[in-house]
């Protein structure tokens, strides 16, 4: 087995959707972890559906909440299972697995999980080590702790977009077109879940740790830029911060540059090569911004990323979807002794892994886990908590 799998011997399971959680079981299971993501075939993942939303009532359901790209990114490497936690002999089923588990993660809202005979309480009850991570929106002490919350409204809650602005005006320039916080609180919630376990292996008791992923957004965004410039006087660099120091360009050839200054590269040769740029092809443009001391850089689109060398330096895995075919996805920004993270398994369909989870490792008959699709299609319950 490659040395790169450092959490080999973890077990995770995955009450998550969307990004945040999902990125953090990705994440861990980039490292080794196996990781079972529980959902149920009327309450799945979002995620599963994110970019193929156009094509509802043009192909198949079963086939096309297999069809997002992202999903396939972002659940590579884990089994997946399917529970309906609102029914006592699937909240049984998930207790019993949480037995066998090193870590439970859950990104639904503040007291969500223990409505649902899930919580911490219930699952140190079958297992005093485990760990359960909790990554709600707001934090259970927040005033907002009862509301549901998307990235967007979190990273404009916690000052991030208020960094969004014209570096010559400083006026606001609007919201990102992406969001900020949902990786953000993944990397926190990674660093903690491990510590969580470290320890728990270690004592033998478990913990539950609770992230707040507007207060992980508010700690990134916490730097402002007088703070910063009153560090560089206390150093002697003064205590005045340029403009902006880098800029998009448009050339005389439909393409776009990405143009760093200098700090003695003036406003008005830089605002001479500017105009001089969009009459020009982006090979001259970019030797004209070097003869000013400014560096610049192409902005490519994403189908040209193929061929920028982000394939050669292993940046893009090759893989086979069972329901989509060929594809590449983005590897874990890691080595380990050399080795990247390994691609073990694509991302899961829904119910793939029940003979395993539910036969193998809980002792279910094959008729039980079986028929789950047909009992939730006859079942008029939604399913979301």
């Amino acid at each position: 087995m490659s040395t790169a799998l450092l959490l080999k011997g973890v077990r995770v399971i995955e009450l998550c959707w969307v990004w945040s959680g999902p990125l953090v079981g990705q994440l861990l299971a980039d490292l080794g972890a196996e990781v079972i993501k529980v959902e149920w075939y009327k309450r799945f993942d979002l995620y599963r559906t994110r970019g193929v939303e156009r094509l509802t009532g043009k192909v198949p359901e079963r086939i096309r909440r297999e069809m997002s790209q992202s999903f396939h990114g972002l659940n590579r490497n884990k089994t997946g299972v399917t529970l309906d936690l609102k029914d006592p002999v699937h909240r049984d089923a998930l207790i019993d697995l949480a037995r066998k588990s090193d870590l439970v993660i859950e990104n639904f809202t503040y007291g969500t999980i223990d409505r649902l005979g899930a919580g911490y309480d219930a699952l140190s009850a079958a297992n005093p080590a485990i760990v359960l991570l909790s990554l709600a929106g707001f934090g259970s002490t927040s005033r907002l702790a009862d509301m549901r919350a998307y990235g967007l409204a979190l990273s404009s809650l916690s000052g991030v977009e208020a960094k969004v602005v014209d570096p010559r005006t400083g006026g606001f320039l609007g919201s990102p077109t992406f969001v900020a916080s949902d990786p953000n609180a993944a990397c926190y919630g990674l660093i903690a879940a491990i510590a969580g376990v470290l320890e728990a292996r270690r004592t033998g008791r478990g913990s539950h740790i609770e992230v707040s992923q507007l207060e992980a957004a508010a700690h990134v965004s916490d730097d402002d830029d007088k703070d910063i410039a009153a560090i560089g006087e206390s150093l002697g660099s003064g205590g005045e911060l340029p403009a902006g120091s880098s800029r998009v360009v448009p050339t005389g050839d439909a393409q776009h540059l990405c143009v760093a200054l200098s700090a003695g590269t003036s406003d008005a040769d830089f605002e001479r090569v500017r105009a001089s740029a969009t009459t020009l092809p982006a090979d001259l443009a970019i030797a004209a911004f070097e003869g000013i001391g400014a560096k610049a850089i192409r902005v490519i689109e994403q189908p040209l990323e193929f061929g920028a060398g982000s394939a050669l330096s292993g940046t893009l895995i090759p893989t086979v979807h069972p329901m989509t075919g060929a594809e590449n996805i983005v590897a874990a920004p890691w080595w380990v002794d050399g080795s990247r993270a390994p691609l073990r398994k694509t991302a899961p369909t829904l119910g793939e892994g029940n003979a395993y989870v539910l036969g193998t490792l809980l002792g279910w008959k094959p008729e039980q886990y079986e028929s789950l699709e047909a009992q939730a299609m006859k079942s008029s319950d939604a399913g979301r908590p």
